[in-house]
């Protein structure tokens, strides 16, 4: 047997150093800090350390010669000791925090909330304005909007769909533009009733919204740590500048990028949704869901119905978004199904030269618009198969 030659009260100071490190190690990983959790954990150590060297340790540095161990000695022990252990658990952080952006949330199978949970705004209001602080994934998605509500007989003077944008932008990007004054990009993408979008986003919020739609950035739409602060924020911030006191808010699920990453994130951005619905109560209009949908049923321009593996392609792709987004936006103010919409939009000569354009026709608009109404049907779940 080796016996261990160390003080007692030396090993009983390393045993709770490991401890200490472990618990910082667990907290980093409740925290989902992710892929800087392993930057935190080595500064923290470097901190601790230093602290508990000159703190702990002082009764038994200060009494060496009791001890009968040089300081030279007593260093080789220190760092000879723990530091394999502080390698390995260090590894496993940053194991950890590497990979816990694919650590999924799984539903439980107890919980009723999905249960008649649908992914349509209920609106039976007279006119209706609608507010979508988006990015260019917005911009696809209310790209054939116009043509989408005329096909269903909506009346343009009765309601409006602006989209704002911000270029790659996301929740805390949209906050940032509130507390600056920044001017936005904002566009009417559908009806004709007309709102003043000009000037800082805190006069804009200012009026009798019904609607406002809010979206993360699609690199962080599954990593619930970019919602975790933004999201409340951003909620609190609109409903504390728009007047009116019945304003719904809803969140516009992403796609996701190349087939390479989809699973990955597709996993995550349902997770993130299921949450925002079930603890913020938002609305969850699944854009995503619907192009997944599609994609599964092998609709397929060469590049995951992309134009560039990321932004949907002129034709099918921003025809099946563009549904989608009708389906849970509008379907219920304009008391039509998107399978009861005859349109099929047709490209114009430019659209259908660009990189990825897929052109519609009868059978594979009717398959987008399936996927769009199966999407509304059940919001966090592929539902079309190959």
């Amino acid at each position: 047997m080796v016996m261990d030659s160390r003080p007692a009260d030396f090993r009983i100071f390393a045993n709770a150093k490991v401890q200490k490190l472990w618990e910082i190690h667990k907290l980093l990983l409740q925290k989902q800090w992710h892929g800087k959790g392993w930057v935190a954990y080595v500064v923290g150590w470097i901190i601790f350390n230093n602290i508990s060297f000159y703190f702990d340790l002082k009764p038994i540095c200060v009494n060496f010669a009791a001890m009968k161990i040089h300081p030279v000695s007593f260093t080789k022990l220190f760092l000879g000791w723990l530091s394999p252990v502080f390698i390995a658990v260090l590894m496993m952080c940053a194991c950890s925090s590497s990979s816990s952006d694919e650590m999924i949330e799984e539903p439980d199978e107890n919980d009723s909330f999905e249960i008649g949970y649908h992914g349509r705004l209920d609106f039976d209001g007279d006119t209706l304005r609608v507010l979508i602080l988006g990015n260019s994934f917005s911009g696809d998605a209310t790209s054939y909007l116009k043509e989408v509500a005329d096909g269903a007989g909506l009346d343009r003077n009765r309601f409006c769909v602006y989209n704002g944008m911000i270029s790659g932008g996301g929740m805390t990007d949209w906050i940032k533009t509130l507390e600056s004054g920044v001017e936005r990009s904002i566009y009417r993408m559908a009806g004709a009733i007309k709102m003043n979008v000009s000037g800082p986003l805190e006069d804009v919020l200012n009026q009798p919204w019904d609607v406002c739609v809010l979206l993360q950035n699609s690199d962080a739409s599954y990593n619930w740590g970019s919602f975790e602060h933004a999201l409340p924020r951003l909620m609190e911030a609109v409903r504390s500048h728009c007047p009116n006191p019945h304003l719904q808010l809803a969140y516009m699920l992403p796609w996701t990028h190349t087939k390479k990453s989809t699973e990955k994130e597709w996993a995550g951005n349902i997770s993130c949704a299921r949450k925002i619905a079930k603890e913020y109560g938002l609305r969850v209009i699944p854009v995503g869901t619907a192009v997944q949908n599609a994609r599964c049923q092998g609709l397929d321009n060469g590049m995951y119905l992309t134009r560039d593996n990321w932004h949907m392609c002129n034709g099918v792709g921003k025809f099946v978004a563009t549904s989608a987004l009708y389906e849970g936006l509008l379907s219920s103010f304009a008391k039509r199904s998107i399978l009861d919409n005859p349109v099929i939009y047709e490209m114009t000569p430019e659209e259908a030269s660009a990189k990825g354009a897929m052109a519609l026709d009868e059978n594979n608009a009717r398959i987008c618009k399936q996927c769009a109404f199966q999407a509304a049907e059940k919001p966090f779940e592929t539902t079309v198969e190959q």
